[in-house]
Parts: C-alpha cells; sequence; structure tokens
C-alpha cells in the first residue's frame, strides 16, 4: 500500500531586505504625479500656439475657421476634422494661456469664441441626429404602423 503525504509546495516569493513593501494606492498616486520629466513638449502643439499668438486681434471667427482649415502632418487630412476636436485643442490653447497669465488678453477671448463655435456646431450636429435617429411625434418609429 502506497502512502501519500500531502507536500506543501508553496513558498513565499523571496523579497529583497532592502525594498520595502510598498501599498497598491501609494503606487498608483506615484504614477499620476507627473514628473518634471515627464512632461514632454509636443512640437505640433507648440507650432500652432505660437501661430495662434499671432493671430491675436484677428477675431473668434477667424481663429475658428483657421483650425477648421489647418491640415494634418500628411497635408491631406483636417488637422482636427471634428467639433469635438476643435474644441480639445481650443481648450488646450486655453488652458495654456491661462497658465502663463493671460485670461485677461484678447487672444484669451478670441480663442474662448472659437471654443463656443465649436461647441455650438456639436451640439447642433447631436441634436440633429438625434432629430434623424430618433423622431418625435408622430413620426416617432414607436407610432407607425407596419
Amino acid at each position: 500500500m502506497l502512502k501519500i503525504e500531502p507536500k506543501n509546495t508553496y513558498s513565499p516569493p523571496d523579497r529583497d531586505a532592502h525594498t520595502p513593501v510598498q501599498s497598491l494606492e501609494s503606487r498608483m498616486l506615484a504614477a499620476q504625479v507627473p514628473t518634471p520629466d515627464s512632461k514632454r513638449p509636443d512640437p505640433a502643439f507648440e507650432h500652432l500656439y505660437q501661430l495662434l499668438l499671432a493671430m491675436e486681434g484677428q477675431g473668434e471667427k477667424a481663429i475658428h475657421e483657421f483650425l477648421r482649415t489647418l491640415r494634418g502632418a500628411d497635408g491631406e487630412t483636417a488637422a482636427y476634422p471634428t467639433a469635438q476636436a476643435l474644441m480639445a485643442i481650443t481648450l488646450q490653447v486655453l488652458v495654456r494661456l491661462k497658465d502663463e497669465g493671460l485670461e485677461k488678453s484678447p487672444l484669451y477671448r478670441e480663442v474662448s469664441g472659437a471654443n463656443g463655435l465649436a461647441f455650438a456646431m456639436d451640439l447642433f450636429t447631436k441634436e440633429f441626429m438625434r432629430d434623424v435617429f430618433q423622431p418625435m411625434g408622430d413620426e416617432a418609429w414607436e407610432k407607425s404602423e407596419w
């Protein structure tokens, strides 16, 4: 008769005596806090920012039109093809202007106005799509007869 003895094969991993145990929360917080080395400059944004600084005084419609017609790196496709992309880049520019203490400048007001135009365009598009795909009233698909 064979006797089978349970064998405990688990052994805790060897830990380096010099490395303290860190909680998951502390490691996540450390990963989220930006370090000076983690802020890499974006050359495309820097170029756009300088172009917009030069456009100060031309008005929100001119800035909005400039951003709408701006081409991407390939020269063919739009750099900001949607209203949401326009809102994102204008918000990024507004944050940069505020960081540099230019929130009272005419450029800040103009970029803010361009952001408002992009927001209105996005809202119009969403409402139009809702009306097309979910008509209300007598045209509602729930009331239609087959």
